[in-house]
């Protein structure tokens, strides 16, 4: 399932952790001064990716 931006409906790549508020880069970058804080989506995939697998087990 592909997240969405909150702010311009384009395929997100950015959100805040334990939230559901994901962001595209282009408004990521303009509303938050330091991308860091942000969570990547892909980095989140691969976390949960990784418990199901251990579940699995």
């Amino acid at each position: 399932m592909v997240k969405k931006c909150i702010i311009c409906d384009k395929e997100a790549e950015f959100g805040i952790k334990d939230s559901n508020e994901y962001y595209c880069k282009e408004c990521a970058s303009e509303h938050f001064k330091d991308l860091s804080y942000l969570k990547k989506i892909e980095e989140q995939a691969n976390i949960i990716k990784e418990i199901i697998e251990k579940q699995e087990k």
